[in-house]
This record gives C-alpha cells, structure tokens and sequence, in this order.
C-alpha cells in the first residue's frame, strides 16, 4: 500500500496519523457492491467504542500501519477537515495546513502529498 511506504520513508521525520472518521458505507445506509463483495459489512456505530472496533478491523485488514486515532461520534474533526471521505494533509509544526488535498476517492493523490511532505522537511 502506497500510504505504508510514503510513512515508512518519512516516519523518523515526520508525526503521521491516521484519523477514523465515520463509516463511509454502513450497511444501514448507502451500501455499496465492492464493500459486499470483499465482505465489509458493518451498520454505522453508535458509540465511540463501536467506532474503534470496527476502526480497528479496517486497519488490520487493510494492512495500515499508520498510527490511528478515533473521530468522537459526533463527527468533529471530519465536519471540521471536511474530511469525508478520504482526505490527506500536511500541517507543519506550528499547526498551519501546508497541504490540504482534494476529496477523495477521485481526488485521494498520494503522490501529490508526498511531494508535500518532501517539501515539508526540505527534501
């Protein structure tokens, strides 16, 4: 996975996270027919701890190793980022966002924000 290697090149330089946000395709809502078919089934969770369980399965079965954290179940950093669905950043260290990339899935550009992050810390 792409997302492994630009944190494995970076990750001595660089503070990575991941952040979950809600789920994208709950089979209680807009389901689609690639997440039938590779089996990701789950219903939008409830609470935080819902959220972390199923946040947790993403993580292992999409192989991610980036650090994770958690979106609260009110959903505040993604109504925040604008976040959903997928979204890659770079906020340098005095907090300012220095790369703010296109929604993904369409505009989810791993290469463009590696050239950001090579930027970042003068690569």
């Amino acid at each position: 996975m792409r997302l492994n290697e630009i944190y494995d090149t970076y990750k001595a330089d660089i503070e990575f996270f991941l952040i979950y946000i809600r789920e994208a395709h709950p089979s209680d809502g807009w389901q689609t027919p690639q997440n039938l078919y590779d089996d990701v089934i789950f219903d939008a969770p409830g609470s935080e701890d819902e959220r972390a369980e199923i946040a947790g399965v993403c993580q292992v079965a999409q192989d991610i190793r980036l650090p994770m954290l958690l979106d609260g179940i009110d959903n505040d950093i993604e109504s925040k980022y604008i976040s959903a669905p997928i979204r890659l950043f770079v906020i340098d260290p005095e907090g300012k966002i220095t790369f703010n990339g296109a929604p993904g899935p369409q505009g989810f550009a791993p290469e463009t924000w590696n050239e950001a992050l090579k930027a970042q810390i003068g690569h």
